[in-house]
């Protein structure tokens, strides 16, 4: 499979480029340039349910906010488009994904949208899942999400083409990459790829990283502490799915507070 995503990979960057040279040629922009702001073109990463018929769906499955934000928001959560672009833009729609930490099933739901049918999620909010069944009820999709704690998986699955992981790992108390690696290795094809995203080390450099980042009106003492429970540099990375037989095989930066990383993984 990766030497499929290989090919198909540099086939649609040569297009890419083709496609964006008059733009690069008449602005003066780089190659770099043109593709960061490719990757970053937000519009075609909506899911489209107005904000009372999500409020209400939200309400009568007792979901908590966050997760219905994420479906409203999910265009300016670029390292959520950018993970789910590659496998849209690199994939055939007939791979297998498996997204441990799913919540409410957003990113499954965007790629059931554009043909994705063998894919699958887990979750430890079973509100967060009744949401994502009634989301595919609206939009006529049929996906299985189960519950389950993805940092002790007890829920059997079947060897996946990708696993998919972006917005989850760095939020949950005494995770780390290493954990997620043994947990979820077993669960991946042996020419499979893993995509996730990480928040920067750089942020350690922050004024009040330490803090949750909703709390900067408050008082010290008031303030909770941050969300975002472990940080990794590039060369972190590198070095943890080293130790695992992984290696890096793409990574794009996320220019925004907290900076993030997302990253494709192969053996």
């Amino acid at each position: 499979m990766l030497s499929k995503f290989a090919s198909v990979w540099h086939r649609r960057q040569d297009e890419a480029g083709r496609c964006m040279k008059a733009l690069y040629t008449t602005h003066g922009l780089k190659s770099s340039i043109g593709r960061f702001l490719k990757e970053r073109w937000p519009y075609r990463h909506k899911i489209c349910v107005s904000q009372s018929q999500l409020e209400a769906f939200a309400e009568q499955c007792g979901a908590k906010r966050f997760h219905s934000r994420a479906i409203r928001q999910r265009i300016w959560r670029r390292h959520v488009c950018i993970a789910c672009s590659w496998i849209v833009d690199y994939l055939p729609n007939d791979v297998s994904v498996f997204e441990p930490g799913c919540g409410c099933g957003s990113n499954l739901l965007w790629l059931a949208l554009r043909g994705f049918h063998n894919i699958s999620g887990t979750d430890i909010d079973r509100t967060a899942l009744s949401l994502c069944y009634a989301l595919q009820k609206k939009f006529a999709l049929s996906f299985q999400v189960f519950e389950d704690d993805c940092m002790l998986p007890k829920h059997p699955t079947l060897q996946h083409d990708v696993i998919l992981s972006v917005n989850w790992l760095y939020h949950i108390p005494n995770a780390s990459l290493d954990i997620f690696l043994e947990n979820y290795l077993p669960c991946l094809k042996s020419n499979g790829i893993i995509i996730f995203d990480m928040i920067d080390s750089a942020y350690n450099n922050v004024k009040n990283n330490q803090y949750h980042s909703e709390d900067s009106k408050k008082l010290q003492h008031e303030r909770r502490p941050s969300e975002y429970t472990f940080r990794m540099s590039n060369q972190d990375v590198a070095e943890s799915v080293s130790k695992h037989g992984l290696h890096i095989v793409r990574h794009a930066k996320i220019y925004a507070v907290p900076q993030r990383n997302v990253y494709i993984l192969s053996r």
